[in-house]
């Protein structure tokens, strides 16, 4: 029989292990639904003075376990689009066309090492706009901030990765964007 509990505090061994399977089944991941389990749990308890009386503890703490899951598969699918870069398919067509191929891997890799240095704000609008492919527009939207800064970033970017580019060698890679 469970002791008396003040309603106004979780029971966290209980409330973590229920987090935890939900992130789990959102995710399919035991490492990254831990992670957002303990994201979830913190941002839950951050903002305890929000939540309403009458909202249960899950269904309160549930809410921020969805939207940190739904971050965690955003931000999976944009590192599995930059890391595509590495596994560019090129079709052999006999001995030159393989080195070709490499070349281009090499120079794909080489560009996802160049997007992954810029600075956080000019790396996350590269992403969104020439990976992801999202309209100036949404990407303003996604990340909060006009659209000029959008542009502003993109270009401050692009500049960057030419001048990487070109001390590496590989500048053509960034010249057709």
């Amino acid at each position: 029989m469970k002791p008396e509990t003040d309603p106004r505090q979780p029971d966290f061994a209980d409330l973590s292990a229920r987090v935890y399977r939900l992130c789990l089944a959102l995710l399919g991941d035991g490492t990254d639904a831990g992670d957002a389990a303990q994201e979830s749990l913190s941002r839950a308890w951050s903002g305890r003075g929000r939540k309403r009386d009458g909202v249960s503890w899950w269904t309160w703490t549930g809410g921020f376990a969805v939207r940190v899951c739904r971050e965690m598969r955003r931000g999976r699918a944009v590192r599995a689009k930059v890391r595509s870069l590495d596994g560019i398919a090129y079709p052999p067509q006999g001995k030159r066309q393989e080195a070709r191929g490499k070349r281009d891997r090499e120079e794909g890799r080489g560009l996802h090492e160049a997007i992954m240095a810029l600075p956080d704000r000019q790396r996350e609008v590269t992403v969104l706009r020439l990976l992801v492919g999202l309209s100036t527009e949404r990407a303003a939207r996604m990340l909060g901030c006009p659209e000029g800064t959008i542009k502003s970033n993109l270009h401050k970017a692009l500049s960057n990765l030419r001048a990487k580019m070109d001390e590496s060698g590989l500048a053509d890679e960034v010249r057709g964007v």
